[in-house]
């Protein structure tokens, strides 16, 4: 993931931090180590308590004192804003870079309500709260409010604005921008995991806003939930 803008405006604020782990990937967020830790480190893939902010290089930890007397505190930079809005992209699976999954309608609906297919069950992982984007087809490039799930079947309030055919390809993201829900991360920690369901239980990022684009260049934005150095130690 990587910085888009600050609700405050301005540029990132980078620092840099002694590192409690090693980290191969920038772009991941960080928390406080707690006690008996060097330093900062990543955070957790659905929960991030004390987020620090997000890297913006790699560090290797080398805590034994060198033969060439070179400095054993190891340092990463990282993006401390609080009010920052970071992008991250949408991953398949828990694998970062994966596409996300694309599914066919197998039954048509004349109203623009239902999104049906037997591709999918829509209540494992449930998704109800997320949102249904189409691919192709007549309502390609636009998303709707999953309000109802069974099992190959998701239902929306607000109509499609053109019936769905049978063929039209879609895909499902677990969360929907301006709702009180949670991503998951990759495990890696640099990109969302988008094919688990909806979350409204743990405390790391929520979303601002999509930028759909395919299976394989879409993103959120997300803001910190609980970020150090905000006011209460909350944003």
């Amino acid at each position: 993931m990587d910085y888009a803008f600050a609700f405050s405006g301005g540029s990132p604020v980078i620092k840099k931090y002694q590192a409690g782990e090693s980290m191969s990937v920038a772009g991941v967020p960080v928390v406080v180590g707690g006690a008996g830790n060097d330093g900062i480190v990543r955070s957790a893939t659905t929960t991030a308590s004390d987020l620090v902010g997000i890297t913006t290089s790699t560090v290797t930890v080398v805590t034994a004192q060198q033969t060439d007397n070179a400095t054993t505190v190891r340092e990463v930079s990282v993006i401390t804003n609080p009010d920052a809005v970071y992008r991250a992209k949408l991953s398949g699976g828990a694998t970062a870079g994966t596409d996300l999954s694309s599914y066919s309608i197998t039954t048509a609906s004349t109203d623009g309500l239902s999104v049906l297919s037997t591709g999918l069950d829509f209540t494992s992982p449930e998704v109800a709260d997320g949102i249904v984007y189409f691919l192709t087809g007549a309502n390609a490039d636009t998303y709707r409010k999953i309000t109802g799930t069974a099992a190959n079947d998701a239902t929306v309030i607000t109509a499609f604005s053109n019936d769905i055919a049978v063929g039209d390809t879609f895909t499902v993201v677990p969360f929907t921008p301006g709702e009180n829900q949670f991503v998951q991360l990759t495990s890696d920690f640099s990109e969302i995991d988008a094919s688990v369901a909806v979350d409204t239980d743990n405390n790391n990022f929520r979303v601002v806003d999509l930028q759909l684009d395919g299976v394989a260049n879409s993103y959120a934005l997300i803001v910190p939930f609980d970020h150090l150095f905000a006011a209460g130690g909350s944003i």
